[in-house]
């Protein structure tokens, strides 16, 4: 408490103290609000559930958007991945759509979603093809992929950077393409010789669209995530061996939803990452070797998935609280969510209140 004696000079004095003191708590509530405003804006990523398909959406700090694949041409997975993008992300349109592949479970989804939600730009591994064998849809759904884009997409090559915005003095996020149309990446300076490809098997090249796609690794600081399409399993030793042109990383998106054409145990363990999701379907991927491949990986603290793996047969599932859905639905079904800080910090939920784990900071 402040006392004040009744003279003038006295009460000059007292109203002095009492203003730095109004002052100074004032200057330290600014700073301590300034300083709670100062907290870097968090990389936020969604896998959705398109039964098997890809859809993984991701906000950068300065609110941009990217959709990396959009499942099939279907209401069912349009409305999906719009419910996640405008009611849990926020978003009134999609800024960067990117194709992995020209396959229908990858780029079909935007046909529909794009007359729900604005699509800014396109992007592919290679201009818009004429054909693509493997895939009896494509000559049904491409000339619709057309129309809907203009016939404008743009080529991804291995090296390129997505264009993303930087937020003010925000740590700077790059989005890079490893590899794409079958290419990878020169390797870096100096390149790092992977001891791991000792061990390597030689696998067949695969010559359908998948090894067509494009690889992409979001680097925010310290956290890296790693979204690699369907990429098979020669195209995934190219980015492994003799060098390691990938480092490792914090998050991974299982390649190929977790089928066994993919997924090498050597790339696993060469690119040693903290947590997987598993963008699976009840009746596509979660496949045993790749998830013995997972289980046998002594840097992964969590596998997540999608789906529950429904298929008759073998199966290696993850814990029961890391699987988002554990029924086959064509209803509503539930998403993976992930929030992650410049300093190696993240965390990872099922849908909005499901299972929630938090990962510590890398220093």
């Amino acid at each position: 408490m402040v006392t004040c004696v009744e003279t003038e000079s006295l009460r000059t004095l007292c109203r002095c103290n009492l203003s730095r003191t109004v002052l100074t708590l004032l200057w330290l509530i600014g700073a301590l609000g300034n300083g709670v405003m100062a907290q870097p804006k968090p990389l936020r990523l969604y896998w959705i559930d398109v039964e098997g398909g890809g859809a993984t959406l991701i906000v950068v700090p300065t609110g941009e958007s990217i959709l990396v694949d959009a499942g099939d041409n279907l209401d069912r997975d349009a409305s999906r991945v719009h419910e996640v993008a405008t009611k849990i992300a926020g978003l009134k349109q999609i800024d960067h759509f990117i194709a992995t592949h020209w396959h229908a479970d990858h780029y079909g989804g935007a046909i529909k979603l794009s007359s729900r939600i604005p699509i800014k730009k396109y992007y592919g591994s290679d201009p818009l093809p004429d054909s693509v064998p493997e895939d009896p849809q494509f000559s049904k759904l491409m000339p619709l992929y057309k129309a809907v884009t203009k016939g404008k997409s743009i080529t991804l090559q291995p090296g390129d950077t997505l264009p993303i915005g930087q937020a003010g003095k925000e740590p700077k996020l790059e989005v890079r393409v490893l590899a794409a149309n079958r290419k990878v990446i020169s390797a870096g300076r100096p390149p790092t010789p992977n001891p791991i490809c000792r061990e390597v098997a030689s696998y067949a090249v695969d010559p359908t669209d998948n090894s067509k796609s494009i690889v992409l690794l979001f680097q925010y600081a310290r956290f890296t995530f790693l979204d690699g399409g369907d990429l098979t399993k020669a195209m995934e030793g190219q980015l492994i061996c003799p060098n390691n042109l990938i480092g490792t990383v914090s998050l991974f998106q299982i390649n190929h939803h977790g089928l066994d054409l993919s997924n090498s145990p050597e790339l696993i363990h060469s690119i040693r990452p903290r947590v997987v999701v598993v963008n699976n379907g009840p009746q596509k991927g979660a496949e045993p070797k790749t998830m013995k491949a997972l289980f046998s990986t002594p840097s992964i603290e969590t596998v997540w998935q999608i789906h529950r793996n429904l298929q008759p047969g073998a199966q290696i599932n993850a814990a029961q609280e890391f699987i988002a859905n554990h029924e086959a639905a064509e209803g509503e079904a539930e998403f993976i969510q992930a929030s992650a800080s410049p300093d190696g910090g993240f965390w990872v939920q099922i849908g909005s209140r499901g299972t929630r784990k938090q990962y510590r900071p890398t220093y």
